[in-house]
């Protein structure tokens, strides 16, 4: 197995499945042990006029083998569009080769075991009822950042016949490890001139000199594609995408809704872009489980191509920790093209330093209980309708690494302590503990406690350098950035995000970059409670 887990960090799961003697147990309709899967049918590359026959005349049994992804076309290749961009149009076309567990129809399916090499494509096409994944102690590793683990297919991204949850079982620990789904393209080998006028400058170069490459499938194989249809915006079209094509972004992608509601624990580790993404709603409900997102992009994201509004995130966890890598690229550690509903659990959210939020959303924040700790260089706006009291720190300087900053009531107790592994300028805390009252703040000195990716419960504090703020009102700091700074699918880009850090006040840290601070007294006074330029504290 692939290492799991984020470099440098050391999850102490120690207890981390959340007892429920209450809980009701879930009876498989069938298991598969990861480990041996001699029990399924198998469809080899060589047996795959087979499997179309058994594909057209519905002989497929409800869970099956193959060597191949299957997208429903009249072929199984698989297109890497950066590959071919980067090495040029006579790059040679290979074939996913590996193990692909499929599902295609409801009911409760346990996997146990471990398997390297390998993932689980659910179809949801034409399904009406529950698919209920059960997590029981398993280690899967796609091997690949090319290959995603668990990967939810529809051709309509507001498809709601079918109800995909995932479920780590109580008392386990599951670890998922994988990348992305190769982007195919959809535009037909027999219409490739009507597609000219779309493209122009550098890239109708690139789209004349590749169309025998964008030609990857016939018009009527692409109606017979089984995946959910993209249509590329124009940082796409920049990197060399064809105009309509499918892709998964996540280690765990959806095309339509996913629910995770199980008791356990789950780590997925994403080795090319986003944890777990889907394009429709994403859900965890219950108040339990445990769950760890490492990514090289957003750790949760909703998404949107503009004919979709299914796209609300909504957590209610026992702990979810989403920590974007920091040789990643870019990446908000949870993200919403929708809404972003926050009813409990701990969440501890850090995004990549640089342009982006700990938590973002495209159409509001609502923190509505739970302990949560966000940080990043943006801030993207906490909505005051919330039902539980927040707080937002914008730093006059950016925090740097090993960095512990700890706040106390009126008491010295400690409500919060966190030791950062990276510099942020914004960080969002919220939890039941803040009630109305006044609070002091520290950087540094001495905290002794139960740490995980550097929050800290239960501790206790000593010394410290004293911080205060100069204003209890962010004006601008990417609260409410306009609709147009978005990006054509909902999703900043790079050229938005270099936009946003021009405009004034946008960045904390352009906020006068101050050294000290005049007031020392944090005073939490209702819903929203938003301090500026906090620093060390000087009469």
């Amino acid at each position: 197995m692939a290492a799991l887990g984020v470099a440098g960090y050391l999850y102490n799961n120690k207890n981390s499945a959340k007892e429920n003697n209450n809980a009701s147990s879930v009876v498989a309709d069938i298991s598969v042990n990861l480990s041996d899967l001699s029990s399924l049918k198998t469809y080899t590359k060589e047996d795959y006029e087979t499997f179309l026959n058994d594909y057209k005349n519905s002989g497929l049994p409800n869970v099956y083998v193959t060597e191949f992804l299957f997208d429903g076309a009249g072929m199984y290749k698989t297109y890497d569009l950066d590959d071919f961009i980067e090495e040029g149009n006579d790059v040679e076309v290979k074939t996913y080769t590996g193990t692909v567990i499929n599902i295609k129809s409801s009911g409760t399916y346990e996997f146990t075991g471990e398997l390297v090499g390998g993932m689980i494509a659910v179809n949801t096409n034409d399904v009406n009822g529950k698919i209920n994944i059960l997590l029981n102690g398993v280690k899967l590793d796609t091997d690949s950042k090319k290959v995603l683990v668990i990967h939810v297919y529809n051709k309509d991204i507001n498809y709601t016949g079918a109800k995909v949850v995932i479920n780590a079982t109580q008392n386990t620990k599951n670890y998922i490890e994988g990348g992305k789904l190769k982007k195919v393209s959809l535009i037909g080998s027999d219409e490739l001139s009507s597609y000219t006028s779309r493209y122009s400058g550098s890239n109708k170069t690139n789209y004349t000199a590749y169309t025998n490459y964008y030609g990857v499938y016939t018009k009527a194989d692409i109606d017979k594609v089984l995946f959910a249809k993209i249509t590329a915006d124009n940082e796409d079209l920049q990197d060399g995408d064809p105009y309509y094509f499918y892709k998964a972004a996540g280690a765990i992608s959806s095309d339509i809704d996913l629910y995770f509601e199980g008791e356990g624990y789950l780590e997925v580790t994403s080795k090319n872009k986003e944890g777990v993404e889907t394009k429709g709603n994403l859900t965890f409900a219950g108040g339990i489980g445990d769950y760890v997102v490492n990514a090289q992009d957003d750790c949760l994201n909703t998404t949107t191509d503009g004919t979709n509004a299914r796209n609300t995130l909504t957590i209610d966890v026992n702990s979810l920790y989403a920590i974007v890598s920091l040789e990643a690229d870019e990446g908000d550690a949870i993200d919403s093209n929708g809404e972003l509903i926050i009813n409990g659990g701990t969440i501890v959210a850090l995004a990549k330093p640089g342009q982006d939020a700990g938590i973002d959303s495209e159409s509001g924040i609502y923190i509505n209980g739970g302990t949560i700790l966000a940080t990043g260089d943006m801030y993207d706006e906490v909505k005051s309708d919330s039902k539980q009291n927040f707080m937002v720190l914008s730093f006059g300087t950016s925090t740097t690494e090993n960095d512990v900053i700890t706040l106390l009531d009126q008491n010295s107790n400690v409500v919060f302590s966190y030791k950062t592994d990276r510099t942020y300028a914004n960080l969002v805390y919220s939890s039941s503990k803040l009630i109305n009252g006044t609070y002091n703040m520290y950087k540094n000195g001495t905290i002794n406690g139960s740490e995980n990716f550097g929050f800290y419960t239960n501790a206790t504090f000593a010394g410290g350098e004293q911080l205060g703020y100069n204003s209890n009102n962010i004006q601008g700091m990417g609260a409410g950035i306009p609709n147009s700074f978005n990006g054509e699918n909902g999703n900043r880009t790079s050229k938005d995000r270099t936009e946003m850090q021009s405009m004034p006040g946008n960045m904390p840290n352009n906020m006068g970059g101050n050294t000290t601070a005049s007031n020392k007294d944090f005073v939490i006074s209702g819903i929203s409670n938003l301090f500026s330029g906090v620093a060390t504290y000087s009469e």
